[in-house]
């Protein structure tokens, strides 16, 4: 079967479709950016139409830079942003903006919920940690403080499942994305009825789940109007960003590491036996591939890190520019180290309050120390979480750098020394649109599995290894200084949010 594939990715700051053909060849990559809104403090949200706009954007913009005809197009999947909550009424329209998964309005219902079940109960119902910005606690607090909105809706989706809906009608999730809910029984891939009972959630209101790879609707007449693709092309479910990610850069077998730095910050691994954390530092979700799982650490401030210094602080200066900066300065930054917590932190911390820190600021340090501090201090951060996959046995021997932090040679470099392994570079940038390609791909019998998928479209660049004096600095930083700061500042956090809220 000859054609071509298409990949869309719904992200936090925009959406991507990348098109490629059966021979493995990228023909076609289109983007639109976009922002969330923070109407209170604490409050991340974005309108899911604003997804759509830009899917039709990217679509339209492929079919006719590349000229290819719909005809030839087989399939379509998604890879989209975990963990929010898209609204619906019985219409099928938004009753109210997504509440997306950097969101902390929830973190009293965060609180009850593990009174209610304790850590046992949370790792046998949903195998994680609850956290703020994730469906199980949007729902219940959007029942106790806004019940207009809770009564008027009908369905909630995903992010990328709104999008996909979109172009079917129909509504569903796949085990992937439903794992980040927390309203999911990880271990059996499906809804979790007993964490619904005790939220007081109607599984009427919860979607059909799936597989990754299966095919579930087809493009309708309004989506094909809208889009230009073709009536009746075969869509597949796809998965979160962080597994079409993986996908996309070939991590399906257990043994390899994909690190990536966007937005947010993930180090994500996959396990053929299910296991979890029982401290729940990290998470425990379905892979893409039937029968299988993973380990993810989530940061929340990875690139955003950078992003802040240099929108707050050298507004004149490009990445690029401030990269080369940072290039001038010795590994471990003069002795300053960065705690990338300006939204509070995820993994391994479960910290809502934590904050971003400069410790060991003195009168000699220029801003290249500072922005060097940053990226190493997003390092530190990840290897927080492999500390973790290491204390479960997991053990990896293949690493893969990805997101736009692996376009900066300096963070590869830095993370390479940083874990200790050497890190391969994506031949293709847009990963999470590849893996969704990859998918469709095995949906509709392109390929017969993903593993055939990965081997004809995922491509390697350049392998950055570690420099063993390097290696040697930043584990002593890591050993002595990082890893005890959050658990000695974690008071100092708490009193700092409460003068906030006064």
């Amino acid at each position: 079967m000859s054609g071509y594939l298409l990949g869309i990715d719904i992200g936090t700051s925009g959406t991507k479709a990348i098109l490629v053909s059966s021979d493995g060849a990228v023909v076609g990559v289109a983007r639109r950016g976009y922002r969330f809104d923070t109407p209170k403090p604490g409050w991340v949200e974005q309108d899911p139409r604003v997804w759509w706009r830009a899917t039709v954007y990217t679509v339209r913009k492929v079919l006719y830079e590349t000229r290819i005809d719909p005809e030839r197009i087989r399939g379509l999947s998604f890879s989209g942003q975990m963990h929010g909550t898209v609204f619906l009424d019985a219409r099928g329209r938004p009753t109210n903006p997504a509440v997306i998964w950097a969101d902390k309005r929830s973190s009293e219902e965060c609180r009850w919920i593990e009174e209610k079940l304790g850590r046992e109960g949370l790792i046998r119902l949903v195998a994680n940690p609850v956290t703020p910005g994730f469906m199980a606690a949007t729902l219940l607090w959007m029942k106790r403080h806004q019940p207009q909105v809770y009564h008027l809706t009908k369905s909630v989706l995903l992010p990328k499942d709104y999008v996909r809906y979109r172009f079917t009608g129909v509504l569903s999730t796949d085990v992937s994305d439903g794992s980040s809910t927390l309203l999911f029984d990880v271990l059996n891939r499906n809804w979790s009825g007993q964490l619904l009972e005790l939220i007081g959630v109607s599984k009427n209101i919860l979607p059909m789940v799936t597989e990754s790879i299966t095919v579930v609707g087809e493009v309708t007449r309004e989506a094909s109007h809208e889009t230009g693709l073709k009536l009746g092309t075969p869509v597949v479910a796809g998965g979160g960003d962080q597994a079409m990610t993986a996908v996309g850069s070939g991590v399906i077998r257990q043994g390899a590491l994909l690190s990536n730095i966007g937005t947010g910050g993930q180090l994500f691994t996959p396990i053929d036996d299910f296991r979890v954390d029982e401290a729940l530092r990290i998470h425990t979700f379905c892979h893409a591939i039937p029968g299988t799982w993973h380990l993810q650490g989530a940061i929340l401030s990875a690139g955003l890190s950078l992003r802040w210094f240099r929108e707050r602080l050298a507004p004149r200066k490009s990445f690029e520019a401030l990269e080369a900066e940072a290039s001038s300065v010795q590994p471990g930054s003069g002795g300053l180290v960065f705690l990338p917590y300006l939204i509070g932190e995820r993994s391994p911390h479960l910290a809502p309050l934590a904050r971003g820190v400069f410790v060991g600021l003195t009168y000699d340090h220029t801003r290249a120390h500072m922005v060097r501090a940053i990226m190493e201090g997003v390092g530190f951060a990840l290897r927080d979480s492999l500390e973790v996959f290491r204390s479960l046995g997991v053990r990896v021997n293949k690493g893969i750098a990805s997101g736009g932090g692996a376009r900066s040679g300096l963070w590869r470099h830095i993370q390479a020394d940083i874990f200790g392994m050497g890190l391969a570079a994506m031949g293709v940038e847009e990963q999470a649109a590849l893996g969704a390609a990859i998918t469709a791909g095995v949906g509709i019998g392109f390929y017969t599995g993903l593993q055939e998928g990965c081997a004809s479209l995922v491509r390697y660049g350049s392998i950055t290894e570690p420099m063993p004096g390097n290696t040697l600095i930043y584990d002593r930083i890591y050993r002595t200084v990082y890893r005890e700061l959050y658990g000695k500042l974690k008071d100092d956090f708490r009193a700092l949010s409460l003068e906030t809220i006064r």
